[in-house]
This record gives C-alpha cells, sequence and structure tokens, in this order.
C-alpha cells in the first residue's frame, strides 16, 4: 500500500525492512526515535504477573510498554469480579510497585483509569499516584466515549 502526499510517499513497510535497518544503525537519526529501536533483543517491553490466591488464579499485574532507558513502565491490574473490594488488589499492586521500583529499578510508573471506575481511581490514589491529565472520549464502550484520567508515581513519592 502507499499513500501519496506533495513529493512523499507513505510505503507500507515491517521490522525486516533493510532501509529501515539501516536508518535505525545511523545513530545521528535516531535522535528523536523511539528507544525501544536500540533495545537488544532480549530486552522485554511487557511483564505479566498472575495474582493467585489459594492455588487459583484471580488475577494479572502487567507493566506494558516499558522503557529500559527511561526507567519507566505502565501498570495495569485486573481482579476477578468475586474478588474485588477484599483488599487483593491493593496487595497485589503494592507488591508490583515495590518489584517495578526495587528490583527492575524503575523510576516511573504510569496507569490509566476509565474516568467511571471509582474503585480503580481510589485504589490507584491511595496507593500515591498522582493525576496528571485526561485522555478525553479515549475510550469507546456500548455505543459511549469515555475519558481515561493518567496517573504517574516517581519511585521517590512511592518510598515516602
Amino acid at each position: 500500500m502507499i499513500i501519496k502526499s506533495d513529493g512523499i510517499f507513505l510505503r507500507l513497510s515491517d521490522k525486516n525492512d533493510r532501509g529501515l535497518a539501516e536508518l535505525i544503525d545511523n545513530s545521528d537519526d535516531l535522535v528523536n526515535m523511539s528507544e525501544t529501536t536500540t533495545y537488544p533483543e532480549n530486552m522485554p517491553t511487557e511483564i505479566i504477573f498472575r495474582i493467585e490466591k489459594d492455588g487459583a488464579v484471580i488475577g494479572k499485574i502487567t507493566f506494558s510498554r516499558i522503557r529500559w532507558y527511561n526507567r519507566k513502565s505502565e501498570i495495569s491490574i485486573i481482579i476477578k469480579h468475586n474478588f474485588r473490594g477484599k483488599g487483593f488488589g491493593t496487595e497485589a499492586l503494592m507488591s508490583a510497585m515495590h518489584y517495578a521500583f526495587d528490583r527492575m529499578n524503575l523510576h516511573r510508573l504510569e496507569a490509566e483509569v476509565y474516568d467511571f471506575n471509582e474503585a480503580s481511581i481510589k485504589l490507584v490514589e491511595k496507593l500515591g499516584f498522582k493525576k496528571e491529565g485526561l485522555l478525553r472520549e479515549a475510550k469507546y464502550m456500548d455505543g459511549k466515549y469515555y475519558g481515561i484520567i493518567r496517573y504517574g508515581i516517581l519511585k521517590d513519592e512511592f518510598n515516602r
């Protein structure tokens, strides 16, 4: 597929494109590119943990969009409905945050919460995340758009 504009073309490509590989290999051109293009192949951009209770899986925590050079990641949590409101999410998220800051040596964690999810808003704020912004009408669900609240916490804020 080709998209033509005034004198330039956008040509559909993939990660095996030799021309793009040459661009990435030229460090002068990397200044404004994503840092992930310079990672060794074994650097994960996502880490997933199962949350277990009495041998059963009750949820998961995901570190996604890990940016090792910037030492940051997004964190998300899912808990099965019948295990919510019992403190498991708080305990699991707190353990994962310790892991992120102490073992992964991250400097920053980010989280996104739907603006209608009051329980998740209370959870991240209770754990010290600060509201950093609102993505207006960024989630489409059940025929309606909802906002997404962006949160962040720094290592030194967590350790206080």
